[in-house]
C-alpha cells in the first residue's frame, strides 16, 4: 500500500504533519520536533526515516511506501 505524508504547518518553530492512507484517513500525526529530536527523522523530508519508525511501530508493513503529497 502507498500512504502519503503532508506537511500542514512548517513555520517560526512549528510543525505538524499527518500520514495518511488511500481513502484520506489519518494513520498518524507528528506534532512538534520530538520525531527529529529523537533521530526517527533526520528532517521533514525524510520519507525512509519516517517510513522505517512507521514499520517499526506497526503502523504500516515493511513493504508499504510513504510518499510526500505536497
Amino acid at each position: 500500500m502507498i500512504y502519503s505524508y503532508y506537511i500542514n504547518l512548517d513555520e517560526r518553530g512549528e510543525f505538524y504533519a499527518d500520514v495518511r492512507d488511500h481513502a484520506e484517513n489519518t494513520v498518524f500525526e507528528i506534532k512538534g520536533f520530538d520525531i527529529f529530536e529523537d533521530g526517527y527523522m533526520f528532517d521533514p523530508s525524510d520519507m525512509e526515516g519516517l517510513r522505517n519508525m512507521l514499520s517499526d511501530f506497526g503502523v504500516i508493513s515493511k513493504t508499504d511506501n510513504i510518499i510526500p503529497a505536497n
